[in-house]
């Protein structure tokens, strides 16, 4: 079967689950968003949002992490600042934070290196996300990939969270508004999810797997901040390797 069958060619806004998923759309697509609404994108967007810089390191990249460090960023864990975007309402305006995150950070590094246009996405600022991605993109495929879990946590087959089809979801109907006929039909179902479900994020997300993990942890919190959609006009956008706001850089 041809390959360009899981691409989705012929779709202008694709969607597709992963780091397979990102695989397969990757070549073919001008830009790229990804979305880890549970917790590396959320985190992003309060960062930045802070006036912050976020530089996403693949979980146990140890080379990446002393080479983060040599070039001046706080890498997450040094101080009180982590993964957790509850953690990040204060950091300090100007700081290059190093992040990583076994799914979200490794994607958008994984993106980055194929050459597209990276935007890391939450329920937070989808909207303002795929207003910048229409800009960048014009008339070429744009990719929305959905990072998901992992069944093992680091390791093992993906687990599609509900949570990053929300989020997905929630880029996909702001980019239909405009061109709802060039979707894949991935990219439909996931956008009629998110605007079907609108009204009820905040208690699918406290119920869903990934967010009542969360809340046992003690970071009931992150679940509230993840869930609040529309609440951020912010547009993180990967250049050189570090993800800044593009309305301010």
């Amino acid at each position: 079967m041809s390959e360009d069958v899981f691409s989705q060619t012929g779709y202008r806004i694709r969607l597709e689950w992963g780091e397979d998923g990102l695989a397969a759309l990757a070549p073919s697509c001008a830009v790229l968003v990804i979305v880890d609404v549970l917790s590396f994108t959320t985190a992003v967007d309060i960062a930045l949002d802070r006036g912050g810089r976020v530089l996403p390191v693949r979980r146990g990249d140890v080379r990446a992490i002393s080479s983060a460090r040599s070039a001046g960023a706080v890498v997450a864990g040094d101080q009180k600042w982590t993964l957790r975007p509850s953690s990040l309402l204060d950091l300090p305006a100007g700081t290059l934070f190093a992040l990583p995150s076994p799914n979200g950070a490794t994607l958008c590094a994984r993106a980055a290196a194929g050459g597209a246009t990276v935007f890391a996405a939450c329920l937070r600022n989808a909207e303002a996300v795929a207003r910048e991605v229409e800009k960048i993109a014009g008339q070429r495929p744009i990719g929305i990939v959905p990072a998901g879990e992992r069944w093992g946590v680091t390791a093992g087959p993906l687990r599609p969270g509900i949570e990053d089809l929300l989020g997905a979801g929630a880029v996909a109907a702001a980019l239909l508004a405009t061109d709802a006929r060039g979707a894949s039909p991935e990219t439909t179902l996931a956008a009629s999810c998110f605007s079907h479900e609108v009204e009820n994020v905040v208690e699918l997300l406290r119920g869903c797997s990934s967010g009542r993990e969360l809340t046992a942890a003690g970071h009931a919190a992150d679940v509230e901040l993840a869930a609040a959609v529309g609440s951020s006009s912010c547009a993180p956008v990967l250049r050189d390797g570090v993800l800044a706001n593009r309305l301010f850089s």
